[in-house]
């Protein structure tokens, strides 16, 4: 049997190479707001079965001030994490 690649094996973890390339979650609405809420209601709402996912971090970002405002840049993720 061939080998597997790293994160396809039980208790592997998925790189984050690869992390994006499981699902999409794309969401949208007449107005910035509706479409936040449509996405936290989907993250809430979403079940990942099996590899370990970011979905509790994407909770987390949707929910933070300024990604809500639409007022970041890419720093935004080192900040809610230096926030914690």
């Amino acid at each position: 049997m061939g080998r597997r690649a790293p994160g396809y094996a039980a208790n592997t973890q998925v790189s984050p190479h690869f992390d994006p390339l499981l699902a999409k979650i794309v969401v949208h609405g007449d107005h910035r707001a509706d479409a936040l809420a449509r996405a936290r209601r989907v993250v809430e709402e979403f079940a990942v079965q099996g590899p370990t996912c970011n979905l509790s971090f994407l909770a987390e970002v949707l929910d933070s001030p300024e990604f809500s405002a639409g007022n970041y840049d890419t720093g935004v993720v080192d900040r809610i994490i230096a926030a914690r």
